[in-house]
């Protein structure tokens, strides 16, 4: 019962704003991690093959999901927040002039 309010309550997190979708996934993505590799070590150590698969599966699963909901993270960042930045800005590149390096400032939002 423990196990399941606590995985209950790690996909609640996830639903946190902001970037609520990405960490939800994230957290659905951890439970079946765990889920998985969980049901692979007690097939292992009870030597009930059968279970061996199935969590082997779940682990790999689990693993792609955290991956993709990392993916979706980053590319949901991207510009929108910068840590120089204060919270009512956002940055915006500025283009140099040829032959330079563009760059970033903060600007009211």
């Amino acid at each position: 019962m423990l196990r399941v309010a606590l995985i209950v309550a790690l996909c609640s997190a996830g639903c946190a704003r902001p970037y609520a979708g990405p960490k939800t996934m994230a957290a659905i993505g951890t439970a079946v991690l765990v889920g998985g590799g969980t049901a692979w070590s007690v097939g292992e150590r009870t030597n009930r093959p059968e279970l061996i698969p199935a969590g082997f599966f779940g682990t790999v699963l689990g693993a792609a999901v955290v991956i993709a909901a990392g993916g979706w993270l980053a590319a949901s960042i991207n510009c929108h927040a910068d840590p120089d930045c204060p919270e009512g800005e956002q940055c915006k590149e500025v283009p140099a002039p040829p032959g330079g390096i563009p760059y970033r400032q903060c600007v009211k939002r």
